[in-house]
């Protein structure tokens, strides 16, 4: 089974560290949600995602439509080539680049 973290770097920035795929992203997505329900400001920094598939793309989505709903600003920083890859090949480059 694959794993990720998320992690607390400095303020109002966090982490994910790992794999995110159809195994991780169910359980790494509560803790996303509540970092980015209870903060005004979040950076998401995924430099040390070591491998994401579609279930990371949607992650980052539904990260960027919760932070929309809450009023978070929310940044998504270090992406992963295969990352945006993926997005681009699904146009929803914009969706995760936060166009």
């Amino acid at each position: 089974m694959t794993e990720v973290t998320l992690n607390a770097r400095a303020s109002s920035t966090w982490s994910l560290d790992g794999e995110l795929d159809f195994a991780s992203v169910p359980a790494v997505w509560p803790a996303v949600a509540e970092v980015i329900s209870e903060n005004r400001r979040v950076t998401l920094s995924l430099d040390a995602v070591r491998h994401a598939n579609s279930a990371g793309l949607v992650l980052l989505v539904e990260a960027r439509d919760l932070a929309r709903q809450t009023g978070c600003d929310l940044r998504l920083v270090d992406l992963p080539a295969e990352l945006i890859d993926l997005a681009r090949m699904s146009q929803c480059e914009a969706l995760i680049s936060g166009g």
